[in-house]
């Protein structure tokens, strides 16, 4: 019995073809994996735009407060092409741009017993950029805008922020900050023309550019979804130098409080096809 199958064994074996048999000797190679491909940029720009109110002087150097609303618009990530990432949200370390922009009301003199006699100010928008540098929980940043409408003047602010992150969906930073003025500026709400003094009573004054105020900001932020969030803001500035010389501030306060609180939105958009 033996003999038979063994007779049977040998004939099936020549009956594979040469290349079969070749094969069956060959180690058979692993398939090959493709090569990992980073996911394609969802967003070129991711930004956050929200509502609120806040409460702030009725005017630079006022000593009486008015609530309106307030608009809160920030930018989180921006890529561009040719230099990649100029801003990008929670960053640890790096240097990052970004838009700067305020909202000046109008100031009518009318409308506040001490400014009788002096020239309405016209509603302003302030527009230009603000440069950060990160590193860790600390981030020195500078931002300079320019006037339109009410002024013409250059202004901006300077601070260093303490960043902390309970975290991953809260946020607050606190630290000391300076604002500056050109004397276009501080002519235009803190100056007093010759004409203005005869009107209201108040001394001539004309004041030089530079420090206008020093303080500290504390902000906060909680993301109720990766989309929504609660923000809001309390700054504390003690005008100085020219501007807390200024008659008009004389007679209204030094000591100038902002607080915001908002709801916001965030969202991306795709700008580059590459």
């Amino acid at each position: 019995m033996k003999q038979v199958w063994l007779r049977f064994g040998v004939a099936a074996v020549a009956a594979l073809p040469a290349g079969a048999a070749r094969a069956a000797d060959a180690v058979v190679p692993q398939q090959q994996r493709p090569a990992y491909v980073a996911p394609a940029r969802p967003y070129d720009i991711v930004l956050e735009i929200g509502a609120g109110a806040a409460s702030r002087p009725a005017y630079e150097g006022a000593k009486d407060y008015k609530f309106s609303p307030t608009g809160f618009v920030v930018l989180h990530k921006l890529w561009l092409p040719g230099y990649g990432v100029v801003k990008d949200g929670r960053t640890t370390r790096g240097l990052s741009f970004g838009p700067s922009f305020r909202y000046v009301p109008k100031r009518d003199s009318n409308d506040y017993a001490e400014l009788r006699g002096l020239n309405d100010v016209d509603a302003a928008y302030e527009l230009g950029g603000k440069v950060s540098y990160t590193f860790g929980m600390i981030r020195p940043w500078v931002a300079v805008r320019y006037g339109l409408g009410g002024h013409h003047g250059v202004v901006g602010e300077t601070a260093l922020d303490f960043i902390f992150r309970p975290s991953a969906v809260t946020e607050f930073t606190i630290g000391p900050r300076a604002s500056f003025a050109s004397a276009e500026y501080m002519r235009t709400y803190l100056g007093i023309t010759p004409t203005e003094a005869a009107r209201s009573g108040l001394r001539t004054y004309d004041p030089d550019g530079g420090i206008k105020g020093a303080g500290a900001q504390i902000t906060g932020r909680y993301e109720f979804t990766p989309e929504w969030s609660l923000v809001g803001s309390l700054v504390y500035e003690k005008l100085v130098g020219d501007a807390a010389d200024s008659p008009i501030v004389q007679v209204g306060n030094d000591d100038q409080f902002t607080a915001k609180l908002g709801l916001t939105y965030k969202f991306g958009l795709k700008l580059f096809d590459n």
